[in-house]
């Protein structure tokens, strides 16, 4: 399987790197499948409050698709605008957020890779570069970012291994998925 092109600056930007990896008991098929429902993720995510696939795009991933999803930070709604810039079927894609709302990004790309343990066991990671405004936020939210990592791979794992939708984070958090 191929990997995630290295993404260290982006638009003369330098981009910081976080990655966190879980353990999924289901093939990668499956967890491909999961991860390809791209434009209503909401629909089975509880991380995300609303997703909706912008004016053209499909809800399947594919290079070039749009979304825009709705996550509740806190307080805090935070909107944000997505496309896929790298996608290899079964393998990986990864997305840059082109616009925000309520959150202080300068660039945001969140990658995901799927890779086969064995006929029932994957590996799905997430890597997620990033910088914040202002930059010196970029390390000292580095936690924040881990966190979110942690949710969204949790999240998907629930889904994928039980098949209950929209499950709150906080419950799917207590059964203690351990992160590789």
């Amino acid at each position: 399987m191929k990997n995630l092109k290295e993404l260290k600056r982006h638009k003369g930007v330098k981009l910081t790197e976080v990655t966190t990896s879980i353990k999924i008991n289901e093939s990668s098929e499956k967890v491909w499948e999961a991860l390809s429902h791209f434009g209503n993720v909401s629909s089975f995510h509880a991380g995300v409050e609303k997703s909706v696939n912008n004016v053209g795009s499909p809800n399947k991933a594919a290079l070039g698709v749009e979304r825009t999803c709705d996550i509740l930070d806190g307080k805090r709604e935070v909107v944000l605008k997505e496309k896929i810039t790298e996608y290899v079927e079964e393998s990986h894609y990864r997305y840059e957020v082109f616009e925000w709302e309520n959150f202080p990004l300068k660039s945001m790309f969140f990658g995901f890779k799927v890779t086969k343990i064995s006929t029932n066991k994957s590996k799905l990671s997430l890597t997620i570069n990033y910088r914040l405004k202002p930059g010196f936020m970029t390390n000292l939210m580095k936690w924040k970012i881990r966190k979110l990592e942690r949710t969204v791979l949790t999240g998907y794992r629930h889904f994928i291994e039980t098949g209950k939708k929209n499950t709150p984070i906080k419950e799917i958090e207590k059964l203690g998925y351990q992160f590789i």
